[in-house]
């Protein structure tokens, strides 16, 4: 029996401090059963192990119908995420799974595979969740065998100092905490919507608005730190359908531009890059192979590409690109919140910033 996993090496856990115990927070993205015999196998129980310190904390386990509702729930996601856009979208990389083999059963036959699709984990223990550990209980020919793979999770510590893309009071939203936004997609794991209230306190406050009626619409973006324009994109003037049979026209023409708008990445050192989203049409002040300085103006908060409303889509990677690079928590070394108390990341879904 073949286990794999998405990530490979090791999953980022975003644990917390909460109220003297510890908040692991972490996903596993992908999970691959595959049957490697030449015999048919049929699988008993999934066990997902979570472990502190080599003692043990708890088990999340599918067996019985919960196991066979998960595979019949596979079957139906893996034809959409064994190649294409929607692999690498939301697992980083094409033909993690087979769309060929596999299989809407726990019955599976040589070379048939199952799996699991962004598996989630919220945990309140005395320490930090370190180690993930999945097991796999499978009957062949009448005989029941277990197969492991172990995974650690880390916290993961910025490998630069980064300011934030916009100076002011910024509302944040979409971040790790919104499990359907974001996070399900592998580079925007971390990713941040940034957007500015009104004197009113509202994102909006009149139907049929124009962009320039946005308090953020047209705001300075700032390079978070020192790098190099490693790609960008300044001349789509949409904002696109949510609907992916709509969009699929202008994916053909603009590319990923359809999706994030106009945008600009930018690699920085020690392998962290940044990304920059939904910007005015034309009105990136760099282009591919510049050098940018921390703080520098890079374009301005628009609409363009798959846009709710005008607002700054960011988020950082591990390498400078949208869709295979691996998405990582951003640390920032300007910003309040609304009390007034220095903080580093934005560990809560929707609350308001303050740059200094």
């Amino acid at each position: 029996m073949e286990i794999r996993t998405i990530p490979k090496d090791y999953i980022i856990n975003m644990s917390n401090e909460a109220h003297g115990n510890v908040e692991s927070n972490f996903l596993l993205h992908g999970l691959k059963i595959k049957n490697d015999a030449d015999k048919p196998v049929v699988i008993r129980q999934i066990n997902m192990e979570l472990y502190a310190a080599e003692t043990f904390v708890k088990q999340v386990t599918y067996c019985d119908k919960a196991l066979t509702n998960a595979v019949e729930r596979f079957a139906h996601e893996c034809t959409w995420l064994g190649g294409g856009f929607g692999a690498q979208l939301f697992l980083g990389e094409e033909g993690f799974w087979n769309t060929e083999e596999y299989s809407s059963s726990v019955t599976l036959m040589p070379n048939q595979e199952t799996g699991l699709f962004n598996e989630y984990f919220v945990v309140v223990y005395k320490e930090m969740l370190d180690l993930l550990s999945v097991q796999v209980l499978y009957e062949m020919e009448g005989k029941v065998y277990k197969q492991e793979l172990s995974i650690p999770l880390k916290h993961y510590e910025n490998k630069n100092k980064y300011i934030f893309p916009l100076e002011g009071c910024i509302s944040t939203c979409g971040n790790y905490n919104c499990l359907l936004d974001h996070r399900q997609h592998y580079s925007m794991e971390f990713a941040i919507d940034m957007a500015q209230y009104n004197e009113e306190q509202k994102l909006s406050f009149k139907e049929n608005m124009q962009m320039e009626d946005y308090v953020i619409y047209g705001k300075d973006i700032l390079a978070i730190a020192d790098g190099e324009v490693i790609e960008c994109y300044h001349s789509i003037t949409i904002t696109t359908s949510w609907v992916w049979e709509e969009r699929l026209p202008y994916f053909k023409v603009y590319g990923l531009a359809s999706q994030f708008g106009n945008y600009v990445i930018i690699q920085h050192a020690n392998g962290e890059s940044s990304f920059y989203g939904h910007m005015i049409v034309d009105s990136l002040t760099v282009k591919k192979g510049d050098g940018v300085k921390q703080g520098q103006v890079i374009g301005k908060v628009g609409h363009t590409g798959l846009s709710n409303c005008p607002h700054l889509h960011f988020q950082l990677m591990d390498k400078p690109n949208i869709l295979t690079g691996r998405g990582l928590p951003c640390s920032f070394t300007n910003i309040k919140d609304v009390t007034g108390d220095p903080i580093e990341r934005i560990m809560d879904d929707n609350i308001i910033v303050h740059t200094y």
